[in-house]
């Protein structure tokens, strides 16, 4: 299972901007594009060991997937996390299976921004 972490600036994650990232991030993926992302992520910061790019072109890669297989928006979905941050609240994205093709944690500390996880074990994948 691999994990995916997004390293926000502090400055980037002040408690009212980070309703604009959850938001950005959420709508990222509903309308598979990264376009909708690119602009709140900083340049010089590392996303899991990833640069800016690196990082859009892995979660483009995610959106290509969809999109081969007809998916031209995604359904949103409130799950939880099983495995790595067990019980917090992840988002899933459903195609037109009733399985997600991707989930996602946002953590949050003190109303911010702390990471975005890639979520392999989302509850929504052992339905």
């Amino acid at each position: 299972m691999e994990l995916i972490k997004l390293k926000f600036k502090p400055e980037l994650s002040t408690a009212e901007e980070s309703q604009g990232i959850v938001d950005s991030f959420i709508q990222s993926c509903v309308n598979l594009n990264t376009t909708i992302l690119e602009p709140i992520l900083e340049e010089d910061c590392v996303y899991d060991d990833r640069e800016k790019y690196e990082f859009l072109a892995f979660l483009k890669a995610q959106f290509d997937s969809a999109k081969k297989i007809g998916l031209r928006k995604m359904i949103v979905k409130q799950g939880r996390c099983t495995l790595c941050i067990s019980g917090h609240i992840s988002y899933e994205f459903y195609g037109q299976a009733n399985r997600p093709r991707f989930a996602y944690v946002i953590e949050l500390e003190n109303r911010r921004v702390k990471n975005i996880f890639n979520c392999n074990a989302s509850s929504g994948w052992f339905k």
